[in-house]
């Protein structure tokens, strides 16, 4: 049985993992990535290397023999943390001009951002079990 604060830690630290994945990943895609290869395959390469990462984080974070509950606990506190973040990075980005100077992301490169997110909130439940 795991512990009662152990699911609370494991979903902060998987989220903030996932938050700063993205951080550094974003910049390498919108700078690097996205001139030479155009902005949708930038984010589907993008997505792919933070599949990967998020794997390896729900690895090291999401306990063998935790239960449904504790794995819910840790998939919405993961969730929280990514969007509450993500919301204050583009409050920061728009209240500093930062916002206007890229480019605007169409919906087909929007996609790849909804699935990394669903795919964060499955990860706990796929982390086996023993």
């Amino acid at each position: 049985m795991v512990t009662t604060r152990l699911p609370y830690r494991a979903g902060l630290a998987f989220g903030a993992v996932a938050f700063l994945a993205g951080a550094v990943l974003g910049p390498l895609r919108e700078l690097a990535l996205a001139p030479r290869l155009g902005g949708l395959a930038a984010a589907w390469i993008e997505a792919a290397a933070m599949a990967f990462l998020l794997w390896l984080a729900a690895r090291a974070t999401v306990q063998p023999g935790s239960s449904l509950r504790d794995r819910a606990l840790i998939a919405a506190l993961a969730l929280t943390i990514v969007l509450l973040a993500e919301a204050a990075l583009s409050w920061i980005f728009a209240a500093t001009g930062l916002a206007a100077a890229r480019a605007p992301r169409g919906a087909a490169e929007q996609v790849p951002g909804l699935v990394l997110l669903l795919w964060l909130v499955a990860l706990p439940f796929l982390r086996r079990t023993t």
